[in-house]
């Protein structure tokens, strides 16, 4: 597959990947996204409402 290098360790086993980005960067992004969801799954929540409520507190959304 062209834009994707293997960097191999001394025993021949793939250790890391290099990605073009001009190539394959939005299969990177939601591969990226995908893996920020993951990470976050168990993360506690807060009802829409009250984050939207908090934003504007904070001055970051308009009223």
């Amino acid at each position: 597959m062209t834009g994707i290098r293997y960097i191999t360790n001394n025993k021949g086993q793939k250790t890391d990947l290099i990605i073009s980005l001009k190539k394959h960067g939005q299969i990177v992004e939601d591969l990226l996204d995908a893996l920020m969801v993951e990470e976050r799954r168990n993360e506690e929540t807060i009802p829409f409402d009250e984050f939207v409520a908090q934003l504007k507190s904070e001055g970051k959304l308009d009223e």
